[in-house]
């Protein structure tokens, strides 16, 4: 299970399917692919539901186990209408299991799981139990499946900044410094009648995500969501996705990292609307702060762009205290989709500056967003 029902079918639902294909083989198992449910022959049945249904979630019956996959994403209610209504009479008795990555501390607040769960006394790699309640922090070592270039960007953090090596690197949740981003929010949707830009992508493919971002402006704030979010995706695979995230061929305007000529070329030939960026000197650290001027509102069907905007940091100092005016290398890829969309060296974009918006209002997402996650995940502290 996940917060938003739309990211299962290219995340949990891969990884279950690639992990009993795995071990039992690739006829070892059956799947409904309507009703996204993997049955065994023992009679074992995985079914992949989304939280952001509460009315469904009140309505289980019979489960014995719940995979609650990026934990952090949940409410606390969410949480306790799950653990009320398991009540199976098993043995084993019925658990939950919750997988998440750390997020940044908040002055004056504390996040539902570590006031609830994380008080427990733990060290790394080694299971703490108390009462009903067992903790396991785990890091990228640990994980066989970390690619060596995110093993080699967290050992970098050590020393660049401290903060981050803490929260991805040893998978504490950390107060950072030196964060870019402050003045955003989280909200359900963009009020009618604000103009849209159109969509920035950010291209990857094996360690790195492809991402693409909606965005809505007016005055100084800004609307974003994701609409694709995923690595191991080829330039038709990518093309496919944005289709099913309701993003229109010829239409939509969409504009690219100028770096990848090649991949912006292929997209144009598939029938997409779509230029390269205008980076310019210093574009990142410009960028950075032409974002600090304005509200930013992240839509609440996109975590891993609340995730990047809450790490989005500052290089630190030798210090670790004081920041540098440079950004820090990291998970930034949904922000670089922003920053594509919205900057422009020596000016301020507006809907009316921008070459080939056609349309005031962005498409419905009639696939839901694409979220697209590999066996193994990505190798951050869990």
């Amino acid at each position: 299970m996940r917060k938003v029902g739309t990211t299962i079918r290219l995340s949990t639902w891969n990884r279950y399917r690639a992990a009993l294909s795995e071990t039992l083989g690739p006829r070892g198992f059956a799947e409904n692919k309507s009703d996204r449910e993997l049955s065994l022959p023992n009679g074992s049945l995985f079914n992949f539901l989304g939280a952001d249904d509460p009315e469904k979630l009140k309505s289980i019956e019979g489960v014995t186990d719940y995979h609650l996959e990026e934990t952090n994403e949940l409410k606390e209610s969410d949480f306790d209408v799950l653990d009320a209504g398991l009540s199976a009479n098993v043995d084993p008795l019925p658990s939950i299991w919750m997988t998440f990555n750390p997020v940044p501390i908040i002055q004056g607040f504390q996040h539902w799981l570590q006031t609830r769960f994380l008080q427990i006394e733990h060290t790394l790699g080694k299971v703490a139990i108390r009462g009903e309640v067992a903790v396991l922090r785990t890091f990228f070592l640990h994980n066989p499946f970390c690619p060596e270039k995110i093993r080699d960007l967290f050992f970098r953090y050590r020393e660049t900044n401290p903060d981050l090596w803490k929260m991805w690197g040893l998978g504490l949740f950390t107060a950072l410094k030196g964060a870019i981003l402050t003045d955003w929010d989280v909200r359900p949707s963009v009020p009618p009648g604000i103009p849209f830009m159109g969509y920035g992508l950010d291209f990857g493919y094996a360690s790195d995500e492809a991402a693409v971002v909606a965005v809505w402006k007016k005055g100084d704030d800004m609307w974003l969501q994701q609409r694709v979010y995923g690595t191991g995706l080829t330039d038709p695979q990518l093309s496919k996705e944005m289709e099913l995230a309701g993003m229109r061929k010829g239409f939509d305007d969409i504009v690219a990292d100028s770096a990848e000529p090649k991949a912006i070329a292929t997209l144009k030939n598939l029938g997409w609307t779509i230029r390269g960026s205008e980076k310019g000197q210093d574009y990142k650290r410009s960028a950075a702060r032409y974002l600090q001027a304005h509200h930013i509102h992240i839509l609440e069907d996109s975590p891993d762009l609340q995730k990047e905007a809450a790490t989005w940091c500052w290089k630190l100092a030798p210090d670790g205290e004081t920041a540098l005016p440079i950004v820090a290398d990291g998970n930034d890829h949904l922000i670089d989709s922003t920053i594509y969309r919205v900057y422009r060296p020596g000016s301020l974009l507006t809907p009316e500056q921008i070459a080939g918006v056609r349309t005031s209002r962005a498409p419905a997402i009639t696939g839901g967003r694409r979220v697209v996650t590999p066996l193994g995940g990505n190798g951050n502290g869990r």
